[in-house]
């Protein structure tokens, strides 16, 4: 009855189907190689600091190494052009909840969620189709560094802050990746105010093309791709497991504008990205369909707190039809299913 019932709502895709899959294959593919290989040639171990992952991955036999896994030609395939030409290309397309995943898939998925919306946010700000494409490249490759740490380290720590330093110095190690695309990994942990890692840079104040970086500075791709990858991290639970909602955590993105995310870059995020995504379930709070449930039905830019849902329920029993309720244009309150019990 549920799945009946909703089989209208507006369930467009960040990335279609037919374009994210085989692109996942192919960087699941390239990503165990990378780990393979690169990880047993350099021989990274669990208590390397910075300077002597550096030191292994700057190595002439991990160099020639990295050389023959082609990331260039990796990342110039069929499979990146549908995938970059799959990405919404609607103005106000809402940003869709990332797809549940597994430890084994969280890297795969991570990138090409992060990427996805990376572009999104650099078309809202009207980027150039050549950097929007360059920033896909980047974004796909932001988490790279983890593959040739330990496995023990990818949850751990370290890791955590080895991560971008590893993936800098592997994609500059004769990958003919960009610089930029390179960058997108450095720093991609750092902080509008400063106060990131792995080199403390600060954000630039605009994020136009003549204003990119400076010394000591963010470049703007990565602060970017740091919006992107925060929200993904908080709302796919990854590594402890525990998700936020999607209205939990763009409103601790919200109290981290002009701190540790680019404000323009974050206007824009949440420019096209809906506190309450469609088909989540949610509570009738007042009116007439009090302490129903439903889900979100669509989103619309204008309105983006205040979506379309449709009732489905009525004390855990179906409605005989499901209700309609357009929230802009009423003063009915709801939550998210489930929302003060955690």
């Amino acid at each position: 009855m549920f799945e009946e019932a909703a089989a209208g709502v507006d369930g467009r895709d960040l990335v279609i189907e037919a374009a994210r899959s085989p692109m996942a294959r192919k960087l699941g593919a390239f990503f165990k190689s990378v780990h393979d290989t690169i990880g047993r040639a350099a021989q990274i171990g669990s208590g390397d600091d910075a300077a002597t992952v550096t030191d292994k991955l700057g190595h002439p036999d991990v160099r020639k190494a990295v050389k023959a896994l082609r990331f260039a030609e990796v990342m110039a395939g069929p499979e990146l052009d549908a995938f970059y030409d799959g990405i919404a290309l609607e103005k106000d397309a809402p940003m869709v909840t990332g797809m549940p995943r597994t430890d084994a898939s969280h890297h795969v998925d991570h990138a090409l969620n992060v990427a996805a919306r990376s572009v999104m946010i650099a078309r809202r700000l009207g980027w150039a189709p050549r950097e929007c494409r360059e920033l896909c490249i980047g974004a796909l490759l932001h988490d790279v560094g983890y593959q040739v740490l330990p496995d023990e380290a990818v949850k751990a720590a370290p890791g955590q802050q080895l991560h971008p330093s590893a993936g800098y110095h592997l994609l500059r190690a004769d990958t003919g990746i960009s610089l930029l695309c390179a960058h997108c990994a450095f720093q991609h942990h750092e902080r509008f105010d400063g106060r990131g890692f792995p080199r403390r840079l600060v954000g630039m104040n605009t994020l136009s093309a003549r204003d990119s970086t400076g010394p000591g500075s963010m470049h703007r791709y990565a602060s970017v791709v740091a919006i992107a990858d925060v929200f993904d991290l908080l709302t796919s639970g990854f590594p402890d497991g525990w998700a936020m909602r999607d209205d939990e955590a763009i409103k601790l993105m919200r109290n981290e504008s002009g701190k540790a995310l680019h404000p323009d870059a974050l206007k824009a995020f949440l420019a096209l990205t809906p506190p309450y995504p469609v088909g989540l379930e949610v509570e009738v709070l007042d009116g007439e369909w009090i302490g129903c449930t439903g889900i979100v039905a669509s989103v619309t830019a204008g309105s983006m707190d205040r979506p379309a849902i449709k009732v489905l329920r009525s004390g855990g029993a179906p409605l005989p039809k499901a209700v309609d309720i357009d929230l802009a244009k009423t003063e009915i309150n709801f939550r998210p299913r489930g929302a003060g019990e955690r």
